[in-house]
């Protein structure tokens, strides 16, 4: 098994999803006649200072999480979860005792979903939350959980009792892990890392047991922890005829695997045509002082290697320095490396668009740079550079930097740059938004740069038309001819909806709820309203997943909690 691992997010190719959802009652309205549309519109509205009482705010954003809450109950297993686990973190600030139940309905519903991809990522959601507030309670749920689900769940354990100093706990954890759901890498090394000079044993033990598990079920880690970087970092750390061993286990692993290797920590590189390469590049450094002979002979079979080590002596140490047997100071500058894995006919087209990303990046420094003296050429510069160019969007990219660089002194400047970033965006083609979501990322920069410069007309102007550019992104998802068959709440236009919504409350309250009333589809609606509570709140939702499964595209995007 080959992992792909980047420290930002992650794509990979994904099996259909068949996803129902029924339709849920949610009615969000700003002027209705009734007792909540009176409070809330009482709730909005501001006092002789211009403020609002946080009591009363508070109490609107927790109707609407109440009401998300309700809305659950008529949704398939899936969506109902999905609701679940985002409304408990707006209850960890309306009502701290319902946490726990809203966590565990939402690993419950999760019992009653076929599609085990989905599954999984529901579960993992849900029980790491829900082991925050309550680990024997977690304790008693994982037997039902999926195998990976119990690993990442294990992983987290050993984190927590690593950071808190619990050695004995951690170490136990670590010995009961199921040989068949994987090993800990991540948490192992970051135990031996914390533990002291006294735990020796420990550590020679803990190398051990991944030494065996790479035995069983050998995997790779690009920019990630797995066995290889482990011995690394801990060779000195066990017996030689050990350390020997690991690497020779680990390189003759590797001798199947066809797949292209690229590394990268700016502005170093280095490629290899096969894992059995990057395994020798990654380990012979090690092996030449532990046995300089049979270093010699492996190297001789495989020149690559010894190519990319003549420029990079100590292998993927002199491209990450971090990757020791101490922690990274506090003060050191940490270059990430990341890389990609994968046949060549995969990976060659992701270097292409990655090389076509770096060329337009020289162009748009130089634009923004520009900025500062002539804003007026900058934007006439920018004007030449394509909207979109595969996975990077040069013009929005470009506009957005003059905007950034000007709004201080310059803020007309500005404000010109973003109502050229609002035409370019409205001309963004749908289709290609599905391919590469990280567009639309700049209908909410452009909408926090408004407010930046004081033109919340020109941010309502950004909101209302991402708005519907979201909607047509949603035609897009539930084409009938090739449906987006993920889970209806990771849908790009789902995302990138409750992204609008939660950046319209930085304009005002009424902007963002009136935006939410304006979306049609009950489920979606769902959605968009428990996000922008929770933002509105101060807590984060669930994780931020985008996926697409259709015939023409499928991928899926992982990222951090949206706030």
């Amino acid at each position: 098994m080959f992992i792909i691992s980047q420290r930002t997010w992650a794509m990979q190719a994904m099996d259909s999803i068949g996803v129902r959802t029924r339709r849920s009652l949610l009615l969000i309205a700003l002027t209705t006649a009734g007792a909540h549309g009176a409070s809330d519109k009482a709730a909005l509205s501001t006092g002789p200072a211009g403020q609002q009482t946080s009591v009363s705010v508070q109490k609107l954003w927790c109707r609407q999480v109440r009401s998300g809450l309700e809305g659950a109950r008529g949704l398939e297993p899936a969506m109902r979860s999905y609701v679940l686990d985002a409304a408990a973190s707006g209850l960890s600030r309306c009502a701290p005792k319902q946490v726990r139940a809203a966590l565990t309905d939402a690993f419950t519903a999760t019992l009653g979903i076929v599609d085990t991809e989905v599954k999984q990522q529901l579960q993992t959601a849900a029980l790491k939350k829900l082991l925050a507030i309550d680990v024997g309670k977690v304790e008693s749920l994982m037997a039902k959980a999926e195998p990976p689900v119990r690993a990442a769940l294990l992983e987290t354990m050993i984190e927590n009792a690593t950071t808190a100093k619990n050695f004995d706990r951690a170490m136990s954890l670590l010995r009961d892990a199921p040989s068949d759901e994987g090993f800990p890498y991540g948490a192992a090394t970051n135990l031996i890392l914390a533990m002291s000079a006294s735990r020796d044993g420990d550590k020679q033990e803990v190398f051990r047991l991944a030494m065996a598990s790479d035995h069983e079920a050998p995997s790779m880690a690009i920019g990630g922890e797995d066995f290889g970087s482990m011995i690394v970092r801990f060779w000195r750390h066990v017996p030689p005829n050990v350390a020997v061993a690991a690497i020779h286990q680990v390189v003759d692993e590797a001798k199947s695997g066809h797949s292209q290797i690229n590394l990268k920590s700016r502005p170093r590189e280095a490629s290899f045509d096969t894992a059995y390469e990057y395994r020798a590049f990654e380990l012979l450094p090690i092996l030449k002082q532990l046995d300089n002979t049979e270093a010699d002979r492996l190297g001789s079979e495989l020149p690559t290697a010894q190519t990319q080590l003549r420029t990079f002596p100590e292998g993927v140490q002199s491209l990450d320095p971090t990757l020791r047997d101490t922690s990274p100071k506090r003060a050191e500058k940490l270059t990430p490396l990341g890389g990609t894995a994968g046949p060549q006919d995969t990976v060659r087209p992701m270097l292409q668009e990655e090389a076509l990303a770096e060329a337009y990046e020289s162009q748009i420094i130089r634009i923004t740079h520009l900025a500062l003296d002539d804003p007026k050429q900058a934007l006439a510069s920018a004007a030449t550079l394509p909207i979109s160019a595969g996975s990077v969007a040069p013009r929005l990219q470009a506009l957005a930097g003059i905007a950034e660089t000007t709004m201080q002194k310059q803020p007309s400047a500005a404000r010109h740059a973003l109502e050229e970033m609002l035409q370019a965006l409205k001309a963004l083609d749908v289709k290609e938004v599905e391919r590469h979501f990280s567009h639309t990322a700049y209908w909410t920069k452009g909408i926090d740069i408004a407010i930046e410069i004081g033109s919340p007309d020109l941010a309502k102007d950004m909101l209302g038309d991402g708005v519907e550019f979201a909607q047509k992104l949603e035609k897009e998802d539930g084409n009938n001819d090739d449906p987006n068959t993920a889970l209806k709440a990771w849908w790009p236009s789902t995302v990138l909806m409750s992204r609008l919504i939660l950046a319209g409350l930085r304009i005002s309250p009424e902007s963002a709820l009136q935006a939410l009333n304006d979306i049609s589809d009950p489920t979606l609606k769902l959605v968009s309203q428990i996000t922008v509570a929770n933002g509105a709140l101060g807590v984060p939702t669930v994780a931020s997943i985008v996926m697409v499964k259709k015939k023409e595209a499928a991928w899926a995007q992982f990222g951090a909690p949206e706030t």
